[in-house]
């Protein structure tokens, strides 16, 4: 199931090249994240139960065309792996049918005590594949 993130830059999001500014993009890949965590009943809080959390650790961006102020996005997002230890989910900024940039981001699960990564619990593989 593709989830679908929306939101429209904010005006101090655009640089004097009149498209938003790439350091914006992994911030919104973080609310299209928590988007698709609560769309799929697994919000952040939720993994606390667990004793785990999520931590990026590898990103690709590959930018094709700038967002400008004004523009309506869409970032669906999608599982497409999950590991024993880590997943990667894909996003898409899109502005109608035109991807502006597609993301890939690699995250691993690790413990909320902080002694390092952990298998991924099934209730939350279950939620996010």
């Amino acid at each position: 199931m593709t989830t679908h993130y929306e939101f429209m830059p904010r005006y101090y999001e655009v640089d004097m090249q009149g498209v938003m500014f790439n350091g914006w993009y992994l911030g919104y890949v973080d609310e299209a994240m928590n988007h698709f965590l609560d769309v799929r009943g697994m919000p952040h809080a939720r993994w606390q139960e667990f004793g785990v959390d999520a931590h990026l650790a590898h990103a690709e961006l590959d930018w094709k065309a700038g967002i400008g102020l004004g523009d309506k996005i869409q970032v669906p997002v999608r599982t497409t792996r999950i590991g024993t230890k880590s997943f990667t989910l894909e996003y898409e900024f899109r502005r109608g049918e035109e991807v502006t940039c597609a993301v890939s981001v690699v995250y691993v699960v690790v413990a909320a005590d902080g002694s390092g990564s952990t298998a991924i619990p099934p209730e939350i593989a279950a939620a996010i594949e």
